[in-house]
């Protein structure tokens, strides 16, 4: 068992989040108080962390009962945090993949199928005129004829028009739900009973209380909608393309919030909020509190604080000189691109950008140094091998 808890996480997967979801029960099943080294420096924590991990199960019962409770202790505490950390991580990491896999996915088939009708204004002018010169006619006698190419350019108008926009997104949608709900629903879902999300910012407990619902209905079965009387929270993320989809009119007439859409959502608006640390996870360390980071004396000592960090109290100054930084900034890269030389930046499979390769830099004068020191101590060894790298 200490050994699998010392093991590092594997690549971003399913198999790898409830691996690790194991490994948090199994270290917090030992029972140690998360305050166990409130009153010890972080660095000596770390330093009996880094002492337990490397020694052997047998070298440590070598130790007197009090040092190998104490490093045990400190390697346990340490890697629950880091545990937590990489969940929080692969959370973000699935959810992102989600969307990415199924926007690939339909681009790819969408694209199979696809192309592109050239001078569609001037196919409307024709079909058009022949319309109005012979309104009496049939589709098939008048306006097949007035396309170049027929019945099949027509067609492939059509065709485009349905494969963009709203069309599009609402593919990438049904495949983004149905990757969830037959692959990485299961290990979303069992990090909600392992992790403890919280919010400082009233304005995103929408999304704290939307997590609850999902955890609240996990086992609900194949139950398409929500039951009429619970209470859904709503919140930002459920707006714009997702809106006509988490929403459905059923047999009744009835306006219904359709379940495993409305887990994407949330687990989307979850990533969203960590990533900015609106939302933060209880037992991380990367995904703390954000206002553990700061002085305890912090809002005593407002004005002061900003004065150090040379910084506005007013937010609304800060966010303008922000964006003018940003602007000028940006302006500078766009008008500068163009001119470097050494960049080229196309449409091509192996990527937008390209580098040209840079010339081989003149060894530095120090290094040439060191390699000389270490020739003259130790000669020609492996050691002077290395330097030669």
């Amino acid at each position: 068992m200490l050994a699998k808890v010392k093991e590092a996480p594997g690549n971003v997967s399913l198999e790898t989040m409830l691996t690790e979801i194991d490994k948090l029960l199994a270290v917090r099943a030992i029972g140690l108080p998360r305050d166990l080294f409130i009153d010890v420096a972080p660095k000596v924590v770390a330093g009996w962390r880094a002492r337990a991990a490397v020694e052997s199960p047998s070298h440590l019962r070598t130790h007197p009962v009090a040092l190998r409770v104490t490093l045990l202790a400190a390697l346990l505490h340490e890697r629950e945090r880091e545990i937590t950390d990489t969940l929080v991580e692969l959370l973000i990491s699935t959810v992102h993949r989600i969307g990415a896999r199924a926007e690939k996915k339909v681009t790819e088939q969408l694209i199979n199928a696809f192309k592109k009708v050239s001078g569609k204004e001037n196919i409307l002018f024709k079909l058009t005129e022949a319309s109005l010169d012979t309104p009496e006619g049939t589709v098939r006698q008048v306006v097949f004829p007035a396309v170049s190419g027929g019945e099949a350019t027509l067609r492939e108008l059509v065709h485009e028009l349905k494969t963009r926009g709203p069309v599009y997104r609402s593919t990438v949608q049904t495949t983004l739900k149905a990757s969830y709900t037959n692959h990485y629903r299961r290990g979303l879902i069992k990090l909600l009973d392992v992790l403890e999300f919280r919010s400082s910012n009233h304005t995103h407990r929408p999304v704290i209380e939307a997590l609850a619902l999902v955890a609240r209905y996990a086992n609900a079965g194949n139950t398409t909608y929500y039951p009429l009387g619970e209470t859904v929270p709503v919140h930002k993320a459920m707006g714009g393309d997702w809106a006509e989809v988490v929403h459905r009119t059923d047999k009744r007439g009835r306006r219904r919030v359709v379940r495993m859409v409305y887990e994407v959502v949330a687990f989307q608006a979850l990533r969203d909020q960590l990533k900015c640390k609106e939302i933060w996870v209880v037992g991380a360390d990367k995904w703390r509190n954000p206002d553990e980071d700061l002085p305890q004396d912090f809002e005593a000592r407002r004005a002061e604080n900003y004065r150090e960090l040379r910084k506005p109290l007013d937010a609304a100054v800060f966010v303008d000189e922000l964006r003018e930084q940003m602007t000028a900034e940006l302006t500078l890269l766009n008008d500068g691109m163009p001119k470097l030389s050494w960049l080229d930046i196309a449409e091509r499979k192996s990527g937008v950008i390209r580098l040209t390769a840079a010339e081989a830099q003149p060894e530095p004068r120090n290094l040439r140094r060191v390699k000389a020191e270490v020739q003259r101590r130790w000669g020609v060894g492996a050691l002077c091998s290395l330097s030669t790298c």
